[in-house]
């Protein structure tokens, strides 16, 4: 299997600390995507979840705790989908490779909270330790495309002449591509046939 999601899975997360500690990182991810994180004070972010501000410091020492476990959640989401397009269509590289696109499209739609957090960590990659798990995010993505791409093309599924570690790279690359578009609401980004035609750019 291509993919192992690291840290722990959503469902991991939860059955090991339990429910309120989701909940407050899905309210602190609206904070965050709200205020920006510079604003989120403490007090806010303990507001938001229901808490008082001492019990936010049990679960977290720190804002940055919080923050950057707040992306771990989100990308954790996102490889729980992965897995399962895995799950049903790991053995057909290019079904998967088109499936892991369009769920990474719906996630997006689906959740403009935490899209809006994905663009903050990107813009603020100058903090090392944003960018240390921005690289974890992206390297595990870059390695597992460029295997399927790589099998993809040992059975002859799309070209032979794609470089799997560039394809990789622009393959992943559009996943911030599509942020930027939903956040600059281009019409573009809402065209039925959107999907389609940006996966026929790689495959």
């Amino acid at each position: 299997m291509p993919m192992k999601a690291e840290p722990e899975t959503a469902q991991e997360t939860e059955s090991a600390r339990g429910p309120r500690y989701n909940e407050i990182l899905t309210a602190s991810i609206e904070v965050f995507s709200r205020t920006n994180y510079e604003k989120a004070t403490t007090a806010l972010l303990a507001k938001e979840a229901g808490i008082a501000e001492g019990t936010l410091y049990r679960y977290f020492p720190t804002k940055k705790d919080l923050f950057l476990e707040c992306f771990r959640y989100i990308t954790n989401q996102m490889v729980e989908r992965y897995i399962d397009v895995y799950r049903r269509v790991g053995q057909d590289p290019r079904s998967y490779l088109i499936e892991v696109a369009k769920s990474y499209f719906e996630f997006l739609q689906e959740n403009p909270s935490m899209r809006l957090f994905m663009a903050f960590v990107l813009n603020n990659s100058f903090d090392q330790d944003f960018r240390d798990e921005l690289d974890r995010f992206v390297m595990f993505n870059v390695n597992a495309t460029e295997r399927m791409l790589r099998l993809a093309i040992e059975k002859g599924e799309i070209r032979d002449d794609i470089n799997p570690r560039v394809g990789a790279w622009f393959f992943v690359g559009g996943y911030f591509t599509l942020i930027l578009m939903s956040e600059l609401d281009a019409d573009d980004f809402k065209h039925p046939d959107f999907m389609d035609d940006l996966l026929k750019l790689f495959l």
